[in-house]
C-alpha cells in the first residue's frame, strides 16, 4: 500500500497530506512530518531534525525507540573536513541512509568522504559517529559538529 501511494505522488506530484500513529510509516511516506499532541502540533520538521533535536518532552519519548540508523542520512551526521584528512577510497552519498552504509564505514579504517549529487566532497564521515547512532546511549544527542548536516 506505501509503494501505491509513493507511485501516486511522485505519478501526480502533488502535497498530499497522510495521517498515521507509525513514525516508520510516516518516515517512508513524508519528507516532512508534524507530531501532535492533544490536536496541537508540537513539531513539524523533517525525520531527522525530529529525532535529532526533539522540540518537546512528547517528541523526544514519542522518538525514543525509533530506530536512528533508519532516519539518519550521511549527511546529517557527517563532520567538516579537517586538514588532516586522510580518506578512504570508499564515498557515500550525502543522502545515504545510515543503515545502507554502516557496515561499509565501519569495516573501513579511515575516514570516508561524503559526497554530494556533483561528486564533490562536503564532508567526512567518521566510524565513530557510526558506533554512535548504532550504539549511542537513550538521550545523548551528537555533537555540533555532527549534526550540521541535519
Amino acid at each position: 500500500m506505501q509503494d501505491e501511494f509513493l507511485r501516486l505522488q511522485e505519478m501526480l506530484n502533488k502535497t498530499i497530506l497522510f495521517v498515521t500513529h507509525d513514525f516508520d510509516e510516516a518516515r517512508r511516506l513524508a519528507d516532512r512530518i508534524a507530531i501532535m499532541k492533544d490536536g496541537v502540533i508540537e513539531q513539524c520538521d523533517t525525520p531527522a531534525n525530529i529525532v535529532l533535536h526533539p522540540a518537546t518532552e512528547y517528541v523526544a519519548k514519542f522518538t525514543n525507540d525509533v530506530p536512528r540508523e533508519k532516519v539518519l542520512t550521511c549527511g546529517n551526521v557527517m563532520e567538516e573536513i579537517g586538514s588532516d584528512a586522510d580518506f578512504s577510497d570508499l564515498k557515500v552519498p550525502h543522502n545515504a541512509v545510515i543503515e545502507t552504509v554502516a557496515e561499509a564505514v565501519l569495516n573501513d579504517p579511515n575516514p570516508v568522504a561524503v559526497i554530494d549529487d556533483n561528486n564533490h566532497t562536503i564532508g567526512v564521515l567518521h566510524r565513530k559517529s557510526i558506533i554512535h547512532i548504532l550504539f549511542g546511549k537513550e538521550g545523548e544527542t551528537l555533537s555540533s559538529s555532527q549534526a550540521a548536516g541535519a
